[in-house]
């Protein structure tokens, strides 16, 4: 993503928070209604994409031979969303910050 895409969103984000009209929001900011509403939409537009550090671990061997981690969290991302399948043993500490930075934590806004 651009710098003026980083800051354009940045600007949505808020925006979208104040819980103000375009108009109100981008006349104390300083930028034209339009344009916000345009950024909005295109921004919309695009996919989302959010990184994360991977840690890979050697696979163990399970009981049931799937050369699998105990206590592992898989996080399959799609489209509209992302699937978590969370195995027996995770650890809560790290399962909460996965939930946290996919916006789905304790204190997630719906």
């Amino acid at each position: 993503m651009s710098d003026t895409s980083v800051r354009w969103a940045k600007r949505v984000e808020e925006w979208r928070a104040s819980g103000e009209l375009a108009e109100e929001f981008s006349r104390r900011e300083g930028y034209a209604a339009s344009t916000l509403r345009w950024w909005a939409s295109k921004l919309k537009r695009e996919p989302e994409v959010r990184l994360a550090r991977v840690v890979r671990a050697a696979p163990v061997a399970s009981v049931d031979g799937a050369g699998t981690r105990p206590g592992m969290i898989v996080i399959e991302a799609m489209r509209a969303g992302a699937r978590i399948a969370v195995e027996s043993g995770a650890d809560r500490a790290t399962l909460a910050m996965v939930l946290d930075l996919l916006g789905c934590g304790v204190g997630a806004q719906p």
